[in-house]
């Protein structure tokens, strides 16, 4: 094993995956709510509207979102606005269509 790399045990592979499903989970919700919005939304209201607790989590998940070109985002004087294009063809990911 190279120096600096940690070997997972099974219980904690078995965490991480339990981690991604959950993220996973809470993106599935972000962008259902995102999809049924008539106009960009903020971060708080997002969070709000899927039920998510954490301000800065929900703007991370928000954030890896746009990066990865999932849905789109632009940074206002105030904060940050969210919304998704509805003629993207991205949005049926992982058989899971968001539109």
């Amino acid at each position: 094993m190279a120096c600096g790399q940690v070997k997972l045990q099974p219980q904690s592979e078995k965490q991480l995956s339990r981690i991604n499903r959950s993220k996973d989970t809470l993106r599935d919700k972000i962008l259902h709510v995102l999809s049924g919005a008539p106009i960009p939304m903020d971060v708080e209201n997002v969070r709000i509207k899927s039920g998510l607790k954490n301000w800065e989590s929900t703007k991370a998940l928000l954030l890896e979102l746009v990066v990865e070109g999932i849905i789109s985002g632009q940074k206002t004087t105030k904060s940050w606005v969210f919304w998704v294009d509805h003629t993207d063809t991205r949005l049926s990911i992982a058989g899971r269509n968001h539109a």
